[in-house]
């Protein structure tokens, strides 16, 4: 309980993550990759409408996640900038960094995912093991606790620590293997610390995003009442798509303004509470990760994925023996008493 309250008490700093929503370089850069992607969205979507192709809404959709993974990391390269002390980055260096830190985060969630499948595949094959008679049984008295154990960490671990760490760790310049070399280590000596820190955060995101979507979805309720009061105008999907589509009447300028309006404002809306969250995590790797010692486990990680390498590599040789062996090259009129004619020249 004791380590548990000092956890609790130094946990306290992380309500400077607040601050980060009037960090105005990390929410430029942000909103103006949001920017970019909502107005690429709209225009394929219209695409979409006129041309009834749903791949064009498809594209559109893409090029949006894109540009918003870009922003969020290129923030958060800004944000991790500042809590380090290093001096700030142009505009465009900041995007190109989003951008990398982007598609390394893509690798390391991949690669825990992969991870979580095999730990569910190993304890699969040894519940199954499980179905022996009467020694299956005393086996699974003491593997079902254990399974779930490590089951239940494994989650954890992913929902509560990957992200805070890895994510930190990429902006920060580490590489793949550097970012999860320090989410091992987290979880095996800094788990509480992660966690406790991760609640605080969660918390303070909770009311802050209370207070924001309050604000904006009341004010897009008032403004909404009086637009159709005073322009005739009823912002809503269903009307714009159909204007999109050739069907719109009066006020379809109007309406597709308004609703690009609208979801302009819940992108900087979504945008402010992102750097809270951005900066928390910040704020957790800088207190509890950065100085771990990650040398040994990064070689460790480094040898096994040279031995699951060679391993490949040796099993790939082997296959291709067994199909040399299978399928022995022929010799050409062999078995016919025929000497094959002299090549010209000889």
């Amino acid at each position: 309980m004791g380590a548990l309250s000092q956890q609790v008490n130094e946990a306290g700093s992380m309500v400077d993550a607040v601050d980060a929503v009037t960090d105005f370089k990390a929410l430029q850069v942000e909103l103006a990759a949001a920017a970019v992607g909502v107005v690429g969205l709209a225009l394929f979507a219209t695409i979409a409408a006129k041309s009834g192709a749903f791949s064009a809404f498809a594209f559109g959709y893409l090029l949006f996640l894109i540009c918003l993974g870009t922003g969020f990391n290129a923030a958060g390269v800004v944000l991790m900038d500042e809590s380090a002390g290093a001096p700030p980055r142009p505009f465009l260096d900041a995007l190109l960094a989003g951008v990398f830190a982007w598609m390394k985060s893509l690798v390391v969630f991949l690669v825990a995912g992969v991870g979580v499948l095999v730990l569910i595949a190993a304890v699969a094959l040894l519940l199954w093991i499980c179905k022996i008679p009467v020694i299956g049984t005393l086996l699974f008295f003491f593997a079902f606790p254990a399974s779930a154990l490590v089951l239940g960490l494994s989650f954890l671990a992913v929902a509560f620590v990957l992200a805070p760490v890895a994510f930190p760790a990429l902006w920060s310049g580490q590489g793949v293997m550097a970012a999860l070399a320090r989410v091992a280590v987290a979880i095996r000596k800094r788990l509480l610390a992660v966690l406790v820190r991760g609640l605080v955060l969660a918390l303070l995101l909770a009311v802050a995003s209370v207070l924001v979507w309050f604000a904006v979805i009341s004010g897009l309720f008032a403004t909404g009442a009086l637009s159709m009061g005073i322009l005739r105008t009823a912002i809503d999907p269903a009307g714009l798509m159909n204007m999109m589509g050739g069907g719109g009447a009066g006020g379809g300028g109007h309406a597709l303004a308004g609703l690009l309006g609208a979801v302009l404002l819940l992108v900087v809306a979504g945008t402010a509470l992102s750097q809270i969250l951005k900066k928390g995590w910040c704020l957790i790797y800088m207190q509890v990760v950065r100085d771990l010692d990650v040398g040994a486990v990064e070689d460790e990680m480094q040898q096994r994925l040279a031995q699951v390498r060679q391993q490949a590599a040796a099993m790939r040789e082997r296959v291709q023996q067994q199909n040399a062996s299978a399928h022995p090259p022929q010799m050409p009129n062999a078995g016919n008493g025929r000497v094959p004619p002299p090549t010209q020249g000889s």
